[in-house]
Parts: structure tokens; sequence; C-alpha cells
């Protein structure tokens, strides 16, 4: 086959799958910061009665964030189709993955480095591990395109001379940072790039730029009460703090798709973050040693390693991947230092691993400066085999998220549905007469509070409000269609089964313990699974019960890719007061199956 052939197919079907993937797994459902960052937002901007009310608005924080760029996408979705629609603004949010590899190119033209070269980080950059892009809204337009904006912006400053280009890298740096705090690191890494490669006037305007939207972004900044204190955790777990920079970037490297051990996740990602991170450092202190002996010490170049001769040889492409550098290591230590309280898992969350995946990426190409030129062949081929594998693992991974993440979405809103309100269980004692209130008249919304965010006593009054507002009064949401036929499934086509399954039920203070044996549960059935059911006369709630799966050691003791338990929780503060009739039992082919069945009380 023609090699150039080959070159483009392996450049577009890793594209082509991707999207494929997201547009069949995505879809049009809202998840927690959802409904208040994006559809609070739109019901108080309604409300607002002049311009100056709006852009107060446009620009109010929420949580340690000023969300300006997730707004504006609101207000273009809404207008564009006349509702909210989460799958469209997901789809959003992903596409700008495109603008990547024509900034990556460009990066190795710098080298005189040839098309199949990209195709290596086409594999890493196109990734499902960040899976939370494609069900979470938000996070698909927020800390997925800051990272993407920042990089649009160094190859605009470092290799392009018009102004334009100047004007636009700093705009593209304006909105990462009012699209989430880390986006302000964007202008930290630029530094280097300005230095080097603009003139004395853009010098001085880049200061006033960086000045003023500093200035803009803290001016009445308040510190929100449902973040840890950044001082407790230097003070108190400085440990964590280390670890989770490590973790971050090692994460993608995730040992849980096949043995479910903590101790052993958490040490493979810190292994590979050290490994990762430690790389590219090296080559920086080098560098750094070097230039001071030559400078300062009278060492002649010839004199000096061949890393450093390297370095200097090609400076814009090493002066792209030190400004990438130190936007994702800034990314990930301030990641590290606000949530190592809350532990290591958090370093694992997919919402973040966009940021990973770049310090994978600067990491490829990083390799150019020590491999010989001769080599670099076989360094390109070596890469295709390796990154095709790690996408590839990605999607083996990413196979079983998705069908959990569908199911529980897809019951949490279809509880909406049902019963009028929202229930969200945050802690134990987290039951607010407020919370479970249904909803039945019209007010109007303020500029939502800076830390309205879910873990805030007393807020799902609020976020209710929010949804009826935004669902009933002004009628700009239509939940997807499978929704009501899994409603006619879990609900009305009921029947009775005979099964060899085994459900023990075990009531505790505040939860109902679940374990179910002999499961079985087939491979990419969308809703089919196995649920808790509890309704009444006025509320009707469904639970998906999850079940860890897709693991090489499950396969090996049981033949099967999907675990024979089921070992979940019930919390009994998602249920509203009253006597409900419980039902556990199996979703298949669009009937209700009830292995048990009892009558429950809830105080």
């Amino acid at each position: 086959m023609n090699k150039k052939l080959i070159t483009y197919l392996l450049i577009l079907l890793p594209i082509i799958g991707f999207y494929v993937f997201v547009f069949h797994n995505a879809f049009n459902i809202g998840w927690n910061d959802d409904w208040h960052g994006i559809e609070g937002f739109l019901a108080s901007w309604m409300q607002q009665e002049t311009f100056s009310e709006k852009i107060a608005l446009l620009f109010s924080q929420m949580c340690e964030h000023r969300i300006l760029y997730v707004r504006l996408s609101t207000l273009l979705c809404y207008n564009l189709f006349g509702e909210v629609n989460y799958k469209i603004l997901m789809l959003m949010g992903v596409s700008y993955l495109l603008i990547l590899p024509f900034v990556f190119y460009r990066v190795l033209r710098e080298i005189n480095l040839k098309l199949a070269y990209l195709i290596p980080i086409i594999f890493i950059i196109f990734n499902t591990q960040p899976i939370e892009n494609i069900f979470w809204a938000i996070t698909s337009l927020q800390p997925n395109t800051v990272i993407i904006f920042g990089l649009w912006g160094f190859s605009l400053l470092l290799f392009y001379k018009q102004k334009w280009a100047f004007y636009l890298a700093n705009l593209l740096f304006f909105v990462a940072m009012f699209t989430n705090g880390n986006g302000m690191f964007s202008f930290v890494a630029a530094i280097p790039l300005v230095l080097y490669a603009r003139t004395r006037s853009e010098k001085l305007q880049f200061l006033g730029i960086v000045l003023f939207s500093f200035i803009l972004y803290f001016f009445d900044f308040k510190k929100p009460g449902i973040r840890p204190d950044v001082k407790i955790n230097f003070t108190q777990y400085p440990h964590i703090i280390v670890g989770d920079i490590f973790a971050f970037f090692g994460s993608p490297i995730d040992s849980t798709v096949q043995f479910y051990s903590t101790n052993l996740k958490f040490a493979v990602a810190i292994t590979a973050g050290v490994l990762m991170l430690g790389w590219v450092l090296y080559l920086l202190f080098s560098f750094i040693y070097f230039w001071y002996l030559t400078n300062y010490k009278g060492l002649t170049a010839e004199k000096t390693s061949n890393l450093y001769q390297t370095i200097l040889k090609y400076p814009k492409f090493n002066l792209y991947l030190l400004s990438a550098l130190i936007f994702v290591g800034l990314s990930g230590a301030a990641f590290a230092a606000s949530r190592a309280s809350q532990g290591l898992e958090q370093a694992f969350a997919s919402r973040y691993k966009t940021v990973s995946l770049i310090l994978f990426v600067v990491v490829y190409l990083s390799f150019y400066n020590v491999v010989q030129t001769k080599n670099w062949k076989k360094y390109l081929q070596v890469s295709i085999i390796i990154t095709i594998l790690f996408s590839a693992f990605s999607y083996y991974e990413s196979w079983d998220d998705v069908e959990n993440r569908r199911k529980f979405f897809g019951t949490t809103i279809l509880n909406w549905k049902n019963n009028g309100r929202y229930y969200y269980y945050a802690f134990d004692n987290s039951r607010n007469p407020d919370d479970h209130a249904p909803i039945n008249t019209y007010q109007r919304l303020p500029i939502p509070p800076y830390n309205y965010a879910g873990f805030v006593p007393g807020i799902m009054k609020y976020v209710n409000d929010i949804l009826w507002i935004s669902r009933v009064h002004f009628k700009n949401y239509t939940p997807p269609a499978e929704i009501d036929d899994l409603n006619q499934s879990l609900y009305k086509n009921q029947i009775a089964a005979n099964a060899g399954e085994q459900v023990k039920i075990k009531e505790e203070k505040n939860l109902f313990h679940i374990t179910i044996n002999n499961v079985f549960i087939p491979a990419n059935r969308r809703y089919d699974g196995y649920y808790a059911v509890f309704s009444n006369n006025t509320n009707r709630l469904a639970f998906h019960l999850e079940t860890v799966a897709n693991k090489f050691t499950t396969f090996l003791s049981t033949q099967r890719y999907y675990n024979n338990r089921i070992d979940m929780i019930v919390a009994k503060p998602d249920l509203p007061i009253g006597s409900f009739n419980m039902q556990i039992g199996k979703l298949e082919n669009g009937q209700f199956k009830v292995l048990k069945e009892e009558v429950i009380e809830i105080k």
C-alpha cells in the first residue's frame, strides 16, 4: 500500500473513531455543575433586565473559577437550537481537539519532520480516557478547552510574526483564564515565548494585558466555602501533594482496568508520573547547566553535550515544549495543592486527563533531542506501535465506564422527570426539608451565588428552582426519548423472574446494602442490567446497581468480562420520607424482571 495513503489513514482513522465513539455515547442529559453552571446561568440571564447586569453575570464567579466561555457557549447553543442541548455542548467541547493536530504539525515542521511524525500525537490526543468530556458538558467546555486554547496561543506567539497572531494569542489566554482557573498559567507559560519572539512594543503590551486580566479576575474574588484551605493542604498533607502531582500525570497508565488494587493503581501512576516529569526536567536542567557554563564560565559550545547543542539548533521547537511543560506542570501542581486533602483518588478524575495527555505529547516530542537523526524513523515506528496499543487500552478501559455512566445518568434524569425534583445525597445528615420539596411556583432567580455547588447545605432548593424554571417555565430542555423507554421498561413492563441470582438486602441506619450473586450482564447493552426500584402512590425512583467490570482477572476467574457479584449501597437520604415498595431486579430486552420485592419505611 502507498506510504502516503497509510499515513493519511493512520491520522484520520483514530480521529473518526473517536468522534463516532463520542457521538454514539454522549446524550442530552446534564449532570452536577451543569444544572447551575449552564441551566442556572441561562435562567438567570433571561431575568437580568439591563446590559450591565448581563455582563456582570457573564463574568460572575462560579466556585473558584470564572466560566465566561462556558456561558457564551450556552447562549450560542440556546440561540441556535432553542434549547440547552447537552450533547451539542459536549460535541462543541471535544471538537476543539481538532485544533491540536495543526498546532503540533507546525511544531514538527521546526525540525523538518513530515506528516507521518504526527501519528503518535493523534493517537494520544484523540483518547477516550477523559470520559467525563462526553457525559458532563461543563467539563467538556471548561478544563478541556483551556488547555487547547493555551497550546494554540503558544503556537501563534512563536511561529507567526504578524500583529494579528499576537492579539489572537492574548485573546485565547484571556478566554482560557476566564474559563477555568488554571487558564491564568497560560500567560505565565507564554513569557519565554514573548521574550524570545515578540517586539519590544508587544512585550510592553503583553505586560499590560496580563495586569488587566489578573486584576479583572481577582476583583471582588471570594474564596469558595466548598473548597479545602490550600494552606492546610501544605501544612497537613504535603506528602499527598507530591504524590498527587506524579499520580495526576501518570493517571492515564491506569492498572484498575486489569487489577482492582488501589495500592497497585497508585504505585503504577506515580511511577509513570515520576519517569515522565523526571525526563523532561532532566532535559531542562541539563540545558540550564550548560547555558550557565557557556555564558558565565567560558566553556565553548563544542565542549558541551550533544543534547545542549541539539536544543540550541532547534530553539523554537524546544521553547514551545518548554511553554507546554510550564502550562501543564503548573496546572497539575495547582490541582495537587487544591485537592490534596481529598486523597490520591482525585488524581484519577477523568475530566483532568486532557492535561496529563499533553505531557505524554511533550515527552514524545522531547526525544527528538536525544535520538540521532538517522534513527528518527525507527523511533517513529516504535512510537506508533506504543500509542496504538495505548489507544486500544483506553477504549478497553472506557467501554464499561460508558455503559455504567449512561445507566446512572439515565436513572438520575428519570427520577427528576417522575418526581418533579432532583435528589442529591451529600452527607449522612444532609436532609434539609427544602431539599425534597416539590417545586411548583415560579420565582425570580438572582445572579447565582459564587459557591453554589451541590455540597453547600440547603443548596438543593436552589437547584430545584433552576430545574423547574428552566425546564417548565422556559421550556428549554428536552430529555432524550430513550429516557421514556427506560421508564416504560422499569415501571410498566414488569414480570416476576425465577432466575439463578441470589439477592440479599441488609438494612442499616442510613442505607440499604444490596448484594446479588451469580449475576450476568451482557456487554454493550445500553440499559440492560440490575436496578433497585422504589415506588408508592406519589413517588417513583430507580437506582442503577453498578458492577465492577471489564477486568482481565475477572475474565480469567469467571470466563466473563463482568463480575458475577454486585455489592451496592442505596442511601436512605436519596429517598423521600414514606412507605415504599422496593423491587430488586434485572432489566433485559425491555422487561424488568423482579428478583426480590419487599415493603420498606423511610423515616
